[in-house]
């Protein structure tokens, strides 16, 4: 092997290390560092239903498994995904269902906790039948 190619190889190996190196630092910071979201208010229109009051949610990032979540543990409204985005379109899909489970549905099919549920979406959407 000539001198130069060996010269490039060890550049090589020395840019490796100095990457890794700072892959561990960057692991380190985010263990540390705390959530720059906590919470977030849906208002105005989501899901394509025209909101009455604000839906507050709670927003979490799993670092582990580099996931977001948002949540209303009252309205049952989830949603997960690898951006905060798709975690919101994740809980547009959860709150159509919803609304067409508990809104859209007789209210004669609904037990009584479905009807609770059913009393709290109508507390934050407006849906025609």
């Amino acid at each position: 092997m000539s001198e130069s190619v060996q010269v490039i190889i060890h550049r090589i190996e020395r840019i490796e290390k100095e990457l890794q190196e700072l892959k561990l630092e960057l692991v380190e910071l985010k263990k540390i560092l705390p959530p720059i979201l906590e919470t977030l208010q849906l208002t105005g229109e989501f899901a394509g239903y025209k909101l009455k009051a604000p839906i507050p949610l709670k927003v979490e990032y799993n670092r582990e498994e580099n996931i977001w979540c948002v949540e209303n543990p009252e309205l049952e409204l989830y949603g997960c995904g690898e951006t905060l985005t798709r975690a919101l379109r994740d809980a547009e899909d959860v709150f159509k269902a919803l609304i067409e489970e508990y809104i859209l549905e007789d209210e004669d099919n609904l037990d009584e906790d479905a009807r609770k549920l059913r009393e709290a979406l109508l507390r934050h959407v407006e849906v025609s039948s």
